[in-house]
This record gives C-alpha cells, sequence and structure tokens, in this order.
C-alpha cells in the first residue's frame, strides 16, 4: 500500500486527512512499507549485509525503528547510501545533495535514521523530527604514556619561592655582614676573642653552605648575629626537607602529559593529522566559514582525512593508537571507542580533550514538510521523556566509565636512569664550565696585576 504522497495527488491514500488531524493516535489502517535510509554508525547504529534478510540493522536506532513501526503499523525496507555519507550540498552547484538527506530529498527513501545534526541548511530541504539526543564534538587521541621529566630538580618550588629564598639569603648575609663589623665573629672550638670581620661575600658563602648542610668554622660573636644566624639555620632546615620530600615524591609520581585539550592546539601543532567524517555537519560548516577556528581548521587540508562513519573505528585504533592523529568526532563516538578498547585490552590507550564544541541536536529525517512528521513527533516524545534511547545508548558503552576517569598521574617503583636525571648532570656540567671559567680569570689577572 502506498504510505507518501503529496497533497495534490489524486492517488494519495484515504488516511491523510487523518494524519493531519490526529498526529499522536494515528495508526495506518493496513500495514504499509516505508523505505528507510540507514548508514552505520556504532554506537547507534549497526548496519550488515545478510545474504538471507538483505540489509539488517540492530542498536538504539534501529530498536527506536521497531518502536515506531509497531506504534504507527508499518513495516520498513532498508537502503543505504552508495557513498555511504550522511548528506552535504554537492560542490557543482546543482543543488542535489549527497548521502541519506540527498535520497529522502530526491524522495527515494520515506525517511532516514542517522540521527542527523540539525542545521538551517538541512532543514530547508528535509523535516527533522523532535530531538533524539544532544551531542557535542571532541577530540581523540592517543593516551601518552607516563615520562620522566629531566628537569623536575626545579618542581619542588615555584619560580616565586627560589627568588625568595635567594633575596632572604642575600638580605640576612647583608645583616650578619653588619653586626660582624661591629663586634667581630668567633671561631668555633677555639677561644671566644673576636676576630677581624669578613666580607659580605664570605658571609654569602655561609649562609648557602649551611642551606647544603656544610660545617661552617665561625660563627658571629655577638648573641644578636647568632640569633640572625640562628633564624637562618631554620629557614634553611625547612626549605631543604620540604625540597627533598617533594623531589622524592615527584620522581615516584610521574604525570602523563595531555597535549592536545583544546582545538588550537591542534591548529597550532602542525605534526598531528586530523581524521575528520565525511559530509557531516561539521565538515559542511568548515567549508564555509571564513574565519574563527573553524576556519582555522579548515586551513588545514594538507594533514586532514575525511572517513566514512564505518571507518572510523579503523582509524582510531590504527592510526590514533600508534601516531600523532587526533580524531575529531562527537562525544558518543570518542566514548564508544574507549569503552570497546578496554573492554579488549583491559587497558586504557585513548584520551578524550576536555573541550567540548560544536553542540548538535540529533533528529531523524523525513521528506521535507510530510505530515507524518507530526506522529514520528508524538511518538518520539514519548520515548524521549523516558530516556528510552539514552538507555538503549548506555548498553553500548559497558565500561565507558573505566576509562573516563582514567589517572593523570602513576607512581612509579624502578631505579632512577639518566633519562630522568640528565638535567641535573647538565647542572652540574654548566657549574663546573662557569667555575672553570671563574678561574681562568682570577689566574690570568693575578698574572697581569700582582697583589701588592
Amino acid at each position: 500500500m502506498r504510505a507518501f504522497g503529496n497533497g495534490t495527488d489524486p492517488s494519495v491514500p484515504p488516511y491523510w486527512d487523518l494524519l493531519l488531524k490526529s498526529p499522536h493516535t494515528f495508526r495506518f489502517p493496513e500495514a504499509v512499507e516505508l523505505t528507510v535510509a540507514a548508514e552505520e554508525w556504532v554506537p547507534h547504529i549497526a548496519v550488515r549485509e545478510d545474504p538471507v534478510n538483505g540489509i539488517v540493522i540492530s542498536g538504539p536506532m534501529a530498536n527506536l525503528l521497531d518502536a515506531l513501526a509497531r506504534a504507527m503499523n508499518f513495516k520498513y525496507k532498508i537502503v543505504r547510501p552508495a557513498d555511504g555519507a550522511w548528506g552535504i550540498p554537492r560542490p557543482d552547484g546543482s543543488g542535489d545533495w549527497n548521502g541519506m538527506i540527498g535520497m529522502v530529498k530526491r524522495k527515494e527513501a520515506d525517511l532516514a535514521l542517522g540521527p542527523f545534526g540539525l542545521t538551517f541548511s538541512r532543514s530547508r530541504v528535509v523535516s527533522f523530527t523532535s530531538p533524539i539526543l544532544i551531542d557535542y564534538y571532541r577530540i581523540l587521541v592517543r593516551r601518552l604514556k607516563p615520562q620522566p621529566d629531566p628537569w623536575g630538580w626545579r618542581n619542588p618550588f615555584t619560580l616565586g619561592v627560589w627568588i625568595s629564598f635567594v633575596v632572604s639569603m642575600l638580605a640576612l648575609a647583608l645583616a650578619l655582614c653588619g653586626n660582624t663589623r661591629l663586634f667581630g665573629i668567633s671561631h668555633v672550638n677555639h677561644n671566644e676573642t673576636p676576630c677581624k670581620s669578613l666580607s659580605f661575600s664570605e658571609h654569602c658563602w655561609l649562609l648557602f653552605g649551611t642551606s647544603l648542610s656544610q660545617r661552617t668554622n665561625w660563627m658571629p660573636f655577638s648573641l644578636g648575629g647568632r640569633f640572625v644566624l640562628a633564624i637562618w639555620l631554620l629557614i634553611a632546615l625547612i626549605a631543604t626537607r620540604s625540597y627533598s620530600s617533594s623531589l622524592t615524591s615527584l620522581l615516584a609520581v610521574r604525570t602523563i602529559a595531555t597535549p592536545y585539550n583544546y582545538l588550537k592546539d591542534l591548529v597550532n601543532d602542525h605534526h598531528v593529522k586530523l581524521v575528520f567524517e565525511a559530509a557531516t555537519a561539521l565538515v559542511e560548516h568548515m567549508s564555509t566559514v571564513k574565519t574563527g577556528i573553524y576556519a582555522d581548521l579548515a586551513k588545514q587540508s594538507d594533514r586532514s582525512r575525511f572517513v566514512t562513519p564505518p571507518q572510523l573505528y579503523e582509524a582510531a585504533y590504527s592510526d590514533v593508537r600508534t601516531s600523532d592523529t587526533a580524531l575529531l568526532v562527537e562525544d558518543t563516538t570518542c566514548r564508544k571507542v574507549l569503552s570497546d578498547d578496554f573492554t579488549k585490552t583491559g587497558r586504557c590507550d585513548f584520551y578524550i580533550g576536555k573541550e567540548r564544541y560544536w553542540p548538535l541536536i540529533f533528529c531523524m529525517i523525513v521528506r521535507k514538510d510530510h505530515p507524518i512528521i507530526g506522529a514520528i513527533n508524538a511518538r518520539l516524545e514519548r520515548f524521549t521523556s523516558q530516556d528510552l534511547y539514552m538507555r538503549w545508548l548506555g548498553e553500548q558503552l559497558p565500561n565507558v566509565t573505566a576509562c573516563s576517569a582514567a589517572a593523570s598521574k602513576v607512581t612509579v617503583q624502578e631505579p632512577y636512569s639518566l633519562r630522568g636525571l640528565w638535567g641535573v648532570f647538565v647542572l652540574l656540567t654548566v657549574g663546573l664550565a662557569l667555575s672553570s671559567t671563574c678561574l681562568a680569570l682570577e689566574v690570568i689577572i693575578a698574572k697581569r696585576w700582582p697583589p701588592v
């Protein structure tokens, strides 16, 4: 029995008026067969070719279609787009569209499952149903391995603490220098007779040496000077113990780097390859936008690749896992990759960036301005109000939470290696080079201008 037609065609079925007047309760009087366009997009829908039953679908969108078929009394035949695309305008300027949207526009299909992101340009050629879900695009990259930081010896203290430590040492050295010039110094393990005072640099070396737990051979003779020295020893004790304990913790706990959290990170790093799903609302927008981050993305064509939905997972498990490649897809697709990967391997090899961008309302589509949209919307609103679709979708993501909150820091128990400590030896080499330079200058100056 014919299901769809137009309002002026005399062969239109007699239930057309009923469909317009009572969409909430409408059922086809007799079972009809609708042509439904569908393409694989796991976890929403899986499509396979069966030699006996033809094209067979499964997943949340298939469950939704079955529920609509029972509620409205229709059967359906599944067809797939030849190009495997959702649909964008053809570049030839003909006004036609490719993918499933083109099939519905040309009346090769009565409706299409998708789900499709709602955009203005699409709404001009097809009708969108009530929303099924709202999703965002995310960045999917490989999770990097924890790496030792050879410059980690700087991390226990911030730059402000380092500066404060040095300034405090210089201030106390100046105070000690003034005290000893007035009252003199006394040598340790000798008589308490005041001796001559020392220079400011010698006071700096005294405080620097005590901060490194070095023994001192002299101290201020006056009680006030010794009190100043005691204050410094307390400061040095707290600082050095805090530094050593924090450094030990930092060497034992390694941070997993997350370099691609935002789109601007991908735009600025010209070494990372970008993978997009072809013929989507985002790709259509990138082809027309002139400014902003999406225009910047569109300019990265030399390192971008566009694939069909079934190829997304192949790209994730091969390219993204093993190389500097980023997959720019919906959050649900990213979480499906994480879930399936953990189910198969028991590992969390992927990372989802923090930024959520390009939000879209996802719906089914039917022919433009066809009245069956009211009947479909009435059922969809009932289903979504009961959260049925999200429940079906959750069943496709059994282990998604295992990796969505994976630790960004890990504790390691292994000997320190040169890989993690070579920065210290660089510091040692630079220090030896500077001291050797100073020694050479001192020798040269002593020869040219010998002391009197």
